[in-house]
């Protein structure tokens, strides 16, 4: 975590800005440990660069406690991610393209907090810290499984960009009313748990000007498709029609600008105002 992150920072219970005590910097000015205290008497850690808002794992989902394995932390941007598009749209879509598409939408070179919530191994918001460049600006990254974000941390490291990681609830973001430019979901949505309730947290921590770009699978129309589906909603994963998914955006005050879909991966842009 970074001292950029700081004054956006909330207690997730009581709202508050936490205070940060007894910290421990590297070279590049990243927060490697410490506390963080609030005035309701919540103590969040900050271990190995990562605040954790959350305490011992309690993943409601198979498809969460999955998530919470170092091998699939491991595994992930190996051995699934970098060809999960082209299988899922059936046509051609490695990471420039998909990338390009998530920060030109989002609107990253205007600068800001962007917040990549539900973030696994920090895809986009490696992508996001690269598209802001030079403008002031920081990206963080939230998710609920630790191996996760260590792994996403890693990767952020390697690439020489600067992200914040935090351990939190995509349903309590400890992020302060209005503070974001952007944020971003890739995929994650078909396994957010509460989805209603994400979207509210989100639209909270967006600025009225700000920007919400997901990724998100729809409910398959083959009939194999379909069967696939069925299995693996047993382990919490849902998929929506697009309008469903779209008026729960809606219902949260999200208001659908534009959206492309390939296949069953559909790429949406919200704003917290109507279209024009």
């Amino acid at each position: 975590m970074y001292d950029d992150l700081l004054p956006a920072l909330r207690c997730p219970t009581c709202f508050a800005t936490p205070n940060l005590r007894d910290p421990r910097r590297d070279a590049a000015g990243e927060i490697l440990s410490g506390t963080l205290h609030c005035a309701c008497s919540a103590i969040y850690p900050i271990r190995d660069g990562i605040a954790d808002f959350l305490g011992p794992p309690r993943p409601p989902t198979i498809a969460q406690l999955t998530n919470e394995l170092p091998a699939t932390a491991w595994a992930y941007e190996r051995l699934w991610r970098p060809f999960a598009l082209t299988l899922l749209s059936g046509e051609s879509f490695p990471y420039h393209r998909e990338l390009a598409l998530v920060t030109g939408w989002v609107g990253a070179v205007r600068g800001g907090l962007f917040v990549d919530v539900a973030c696994s191994n920090g895809l986009y918001a490696r992508a996001l810290a690269r598209a802001i460049g030079h403008a002031p600006g920081h990206v963080v990254g939230i998710d609920h499984a630790l191996p996760m974000l260590q792994e996403a941390r890693q990767r952020a490291r390697a690439a020489g960009v600067r992200v914040s990681y935090l351990r939190a609830s995509a349903q309590a973001l400890p992020v302060a009313s209005g503070a974001a430019s952007g944020v971003t979901i890739g995929g994650s949505l078909n396994e957010i748990g509460d989805l209603d309730a994400c979207l509210h947290e989100v639209r909270r921590i967006l600025a009225d000007d700000g920007r919400f770009v997901t990724m998100t699978l729809l409910s398959a129309q083959g009939a194999i498709g379909r069967v696939v589906q069925r299995a693996v909603s047993a382990g919490g994963i849902v998929f929506w029609s697009r309008e469903d998914l779209l008026q729960r955006f809606r219902a949260a005050g999200l208001f659908p600008q534009r959206d492309e879909q390939y296949g069953i991966v559909l790429f949406t842009l919200a704003c917290p105002s109507s279209p024009s």
